[in-house]
């Protein structure tokens, strides 16, 4: 059973030791207050033992991540809750977009600390998460943050953090993208007047464990007109929504995680027919690719293995001759910097790997951009070779004594360009001319 932590002697002791203390800007003191177990995510799920509620988990970087706003609402059990959680006006029963805590509740501390300052620097708080979990604290989300920006190709961390659907249209904002799991829902906020519900649809407000001053505590929001998940402070007696973390040292887990968000991200891909054949195409960062590998069939070019299905699947194999004769007018066969260009913003080879279709010892393909790639090996003096391992697409050489192709394959982590036989056969993808 749970309890309400209490901190009077500790406060006491902390005025008495210094006179700023009275006056309300004692110095701060670390304590850390763990689960008393270690967390389980069962199937890459995870199971409130204490009310059976279920909750998606993603890892992003070094910490785990519930997906959903957390549920929990016995009071008996944490008295703290008691008059202290709320279900949003037009959510009855919290099932859409989890409970709204006020910083005490999610803490799961005594109510008079709405407005009476702990004086602590906290660690590790488990607060009203359940065992093994902990309310994150400010450094927790800002390492989230920091991994979110290093690969979301700049997108704005808000952008990448959103659920893709329930959050109103503003203008000059990038569509949401949910790109990492987090699935952040615009489950608005109850104010503390006790009255008013801020509008399902245009935001978002999680709590840290992190204290500001006596009547506030840090938190973070998103924003339906902002591409950004913007830090802020907020009165202790807000209702907001809690996302419980934690990390390798202190969870036990099996199964893969969830990645169906991964199907789920907006690429709005186009389309472009060539000879009757019909191809997506993608606009990343400013370029357009085609996002499926061409299938025209033209002298110099093969299906792998000879098999005509794989043509279906994967497209052609050409050589490079061939490979410069196929792009349709307004089109090209992409230069090595286009390449080079494409991998500095998408990051990592996974963000433009396709999510099925790598063989089992391969990282998950993520496709963040549309890019779409497919592992469909090549050929060399005769042989198939590499497929379901690597990506060849060939590049437009600007020297006749050289033949270069990108390289993704299903361990390194960045793309490589690699010089190879121009009677080589590998995959061929065009870009727009500009």
């Amino acid at each position: 059973m749970s309890t309400i932590f209490n901190f009077k002697n500790f406060i006491t002791l902390a005025a008495a030791a210094s006179l700023s203390g009275v006056v309300g800007c004692s110095s701060q003191e670390e304590i850390t207050l763990p689960g008393s177990s270690r967390a389980e995510i069962k199937d890459g799920k995870l199971i409130d033992p204490r009310d059976g509620n279920e909750y998606g988990v993603a890892k992003i970087g070094d910490l785990f991540w519930m997906t959903e706003n957390l549920r929990y609402a016995d009071s008996t059990a944490m008295p703290s809750l008691k008059e202290n959680t709320w279900c949003h006006q037009d959510d009855k029963n919290c099932s859409k977009y989890g409970r709204l805590y006020s910083w005490t509740a999610a803490m799961n501390l005594e109510k008079e600390y709405l407005t009476v300052p702990l004086f602590a620097a906290y660690t590790e708080t488990q607060g009203v998460c359940p065992d093994g979990w902990r309310v994150p604290n400010t450094t927790e989300w800002e390492r989230m943050l920091a991994y979110v920006d290093s690969n979301n190709g700049g997108e704005g961390n808000g952008t990448s953090l959103k659920s893709v659907d329930g959050w109103d249209k503003a203008d000059s904002v990038n569509t949401p993208a949910n790109r990492f799991g987090f699935n952040g829902k615009a489950s608005g906020r109850r104010n503390n007047d006790g009255e008013t519900f801020m509008s399902v649809g245009k935001y978002a407000f999680f709590w840290t464990a992190t204290e500001k001053d006596d009547g506030t505590a840090y938190g973070w929001h998103l924003r339906h007109d902002m591409n950004e998940f913007l830090p802020g402070n907020f009165y202790k007696d807000h209702g907001m929504s809690v996302r419980c973390v934690t990390d390798l040292r202190s969870v036990d887990y099996s199964g893969a995680l969830d990645s169906s968000y991964l199907e789920k991200i907006p690429h709005d891909y186009g389309t472009l027919k060539i000879e009757g054949k019909t191809y997506r195409t993608t606009t990343a960062f400013g370029v357009t690719w085609m996002a499926d590998n061409m299938n025209l069939d033209v002298k110099g070019s093969h299906c792998y293995n000879d098999e005509k299905a794989k043509c279906e699947e994967y497209g052609r194999l050409y050589t490079l001759e061939a490979a410069k004769s196929i792009c349709p007018e307004g089109w090209r066969l992409p230069k090595r910097s286009d390449y080079h260009a494409l991998v500095r913003k998408a990051g990592s080879a996974s963000a433009l790997r396709s999510v099925d279709g790598w063989n089992a010892k391969a990282s998950k393909g993520l496709n963040f951009w549309g890019f779409d790639a497919k592992p469909a090996g090549g050929k060399d003096g005769g042989d198939y070779f590499d497929l379901k391992s690597s990506a060849y697409f060939w590049i437009d050489n600007e020297s006749d004594n050289v033949a270069n192709a990108f390289w993704i394959n299903y361990y390194e982590s960045v793309p490589s360009v690699i010089e190879r036989p121009a009677t080589s056969e590998f995959s061929v993808r065009c870009i727009k001319v500009e």
